[in-house]
């Protein structure tokens, strides 16, 4: 059998494998578990027994995602085998899902598995830098606004990024925007500035997640220098 031959043999066979396929089966795990983990049985979701299971030469076949999981064929458990980061998987993507290809050689049948990767609040959120110099000319009127950077949080959902709150000062208050995208900050001035009185004022803005419990983020230290016109 030449290369041409070869090559158009292993196409028939896995198309037929894939008419011969039970279709997809979801399985939902969190990031971060231990080596170990069950996730799954898969006799119990194909109907069969772990005997049948084994007898079948059940396995999951290579592949990119195949590194994370395996089939312990004696009792039929799905299980994780190496770490899963969400994060690095999928980054800011709302679905993160791995998919499987399953064998069995008797009979021969092929087996598609999703995996769908749940996250878990395991990142904080920060800024890009630990301080950020605001100049506000003295004469500044009140309302005057004055936006802050934004904090990132490479978990999504409710674990992202969701407020933000401003150290108690008698000059600034915060003024919070939910965007699409991201959540963004502004300092709004409240009262005039006076140099005499105090030329520069330190103030620290948190950035805050949605997780349960939540989780801070970096402090950013925020020094606002009150400059003569």
């Amino acid at each position: 059998m030449d290369i041409t031959e070869s090559h158009g043999f292993w196409i028939v066979l896995f198309l037929s494998l894939w008419k011969s396929s039970l279709g997809q089966i979801v399985y939902p795990v969190s990031e971060e578990v231990n080596k170990g983990t069950v996730i799954g049985n898969i006799a119990k979701d194909l109907k069969i027994s772990a005997q049948e299971l084994e007898s079948s030469m059940f396995q999951i076949m290579p592949g990119s995602n195949a590194k994370y999981f395996d089939v312990n064929v004696k009792t039929g458990s799905l299980f994780v085998k190496d770490r899963i980061d969400r994060e690095e998987l999928c980054g800011s993507n709302q679905k993160c899902a791995l998919n499987l290809e399953a064998l069995a050689q008797n009979p021969h049948t092929l087996y598609r598995l999703e995996i769908i990767i749940m996250d878990v609040n395991d990142n904080a959120p920060f800024f890009p830098d630990s301080k950020y110099v605001v100049h506000v000319t003295e004469n500044a009127n009140e309302g005057e606004r004055f936006p802050l950077p934004i904090a990132k949080d490479p978990d999504v959902g409710s674990n992202s990024l969701k407020d933000y709150k401003l150290s108690s000062n008698e000059y600034f208050s915060l003024d919070v925007n939910s965007g699409q995208q991201s959540i963004s900050a502004e300092l709004v001035l409240q009262k005039a500035l006076d140099r005499e009185k105090q030329a520069i004022i330190h103030l620290i803005l948190t950035a805050i997640d949605g997780g349960k419990p939540p989780k801070s983020g970096t402090l950013n230290i925020v020094e606002i220098y009150t400059l003569r016109f």
